[in-house]
């Protein structure tokens, strides 16, 4: 079994220092810490118990940046984040068992959460707020095995596997079950020697996640965008050839390395943790791109000017959230920002104070280096601890735009977030 860091997304935060070393670390930027976020940093009233949790994929960053929260603060405010997966988070934020639920897919996108066709018909999705609060991407990955020829290995290591967006689809839904197919070949004409095709005769094994996975929201939503045949919406689960089991990243990356043949897909995080060679892919632009940092940037760039057109993170379609498959020469084509879900209005105002003054810390950078374990510092926010985690910083604007979201969170009548509380 192929060993990893992130197997067990609890562990995250033991890791940190490790993962540090492998991601490069991007120049955080020079933010002014202002008078909101200084008192991110001071919880004045002792609340405790509150609970947290949902979605694997955010796992690392919030433990990591719980830790530093917890360290500023000198309290403990919020148990330790529980991960289990994106429609765990989604359904225990709107019973009340999270105080914060974290989803990679909006609430009311794959189902009927809340309101009608729901468990509660009372609520609707204008009773919460969803904060984008974690920016990543999604990477292929694949394994040939053992009886590979030299010469191909060769010719992979410096000439990366590409696939398209239709054919990478057209293997998800069993289309395309072999490795050699001339699709495969015609994107990657280095492995076509004397007219012939060096990729193997070796069956496709496609390995999935479970439907509530956000991750695998993520990647549905990409392919629906560019293969709406095999997949016509973003939750439709046309994965026909994979029995759909694997509950995070660890397991289906185990399963892609144990067999030969297989192709699976991981978050962005945890192929750089992992020292994966993920596939690269054809962009909307057509231009061939490698699964990076400033790619996965750059589609939150594009894709937030998109859903500004779509009138921003409203709750109506996916195309007011998604930045998948943007246009852009460097653009990589599957990313996606993952969410923290709250309710608007407040009940408890202690609790409500620790719940947006963590979500503003966690969605902002202040410009600091991160320190692992965590220590006291009144520069080092939520993000700034991304790159450490396997996470892309949110943009400057994305940043802005959570600020106005958690400003709409309510208690007794009146906005919590400010700079007096």
């Amino acid at each position: 079994m192929k060993k990893t860091l992130r197997g067990t997304v609890g562990t995250a935060v033991v890791a940190a220092g490790l993962l540090a070393a492998m991601v490069p670390a991007g120049a955080a930027s020079a933010f002014k810490i202002d008078t909101i976020m200084k008192n991110d940093l001071t919880l004045k009233a002792s609340t405790s118990g509150l609970n947290m949790g949902g979605s694997s994929f955010d796992a690392p960053l919030v433990l990591a940046a719980q830790a530093q929260w917890n360290a500023d603060n000198g309290k403990t405010a919020f148990n330790t984040y529980a991960t289990t997966k994106s429609g765990t988070g989604r359904a225990n934020a709107i019973s009340g068992a999270y105080n914060i639920g974290f989803s990679d897919f909006p609430l009311n996108i794959a189902g009927a959460d809340v309101g009608a066709g729901s468990s509660d018909a009372s609520e609707t999705t204008a009773n919460y707020v969803q904060v984008p609060v974690a920016l990543g991407g999604v990477a292929i990955i694949y394994h040939f095995g053992s009886g590979v020829s030299g010469t191909l290995a060769g010719i992979l290591k410096k000439n990366p596997l590409t696939l398209s967006g239709k054919v990478l689809g057209e293997i998800f839904a069993g289309k395309i079950t072999n490795w050699d197919d001339p699709a495969i070949a015609k994107l990657n004409p280095a492995v076509v020697v004397k007219k012939v095709d060096l990729l193997p005769n070796l069956a496709i094994a496609v390995e999935s996640r479970t439907s509530g996975s956000g991750t695998t929201f993520m990647f549905q939503d990409y392919l629906s965008r560019v293969d709406a045949t095999d997949f016509p919406t973003a939750s439709a689960n046309a994965f026909t050839k994979a029995a759909a089991t694997f509950g995070n990243s660890g397991l289906l990356d185990a399963a892609v390395h144990s067999t030969n043949g297989a192709i699976g897909y991981v978050e962005y995080g945890y192929a750089v943790a992992n020292g994966e060679t993920p596939i690269s892919l054809v962009n909307a632009s057509g231009k061939t791109v490698t699964l990076t940092e400033a790619g996965i940037v750059e589609a939150a760039t594009v894709g937030l000017t998109t859903i500004a057109k779509h009138g921003g993170f409203n709750t109506t379609s996916i195309n007011n959230f998604s930045i998948n498959n943007q246009v852009g020469a460097t653009v990589y084509p599957i990313a996606g920002f993952s969410y923290a879900i709250v309710k608007k209005n407040q009940t408890d105002a202690n609790t409500a104070i620790a719940i947006v003054k963590f979500l503003d810390f966690l969605s902002h950078q202040g410009g600091g280096t991160p320190a692992f374990p965590a220590t006291k510092s009144s520069s080092v926010f939520g993000q700034d601890l991304a790159d450490s985690q396997g996470f892309a910083p949110l943009p400057a604007s994305m940043q802005t735009i959570a600020r106005t979201l958690i400003s709409s969170v309510t208690s007794g009548g009146k906005a919590v977030l400010s700079a007096t509380n």
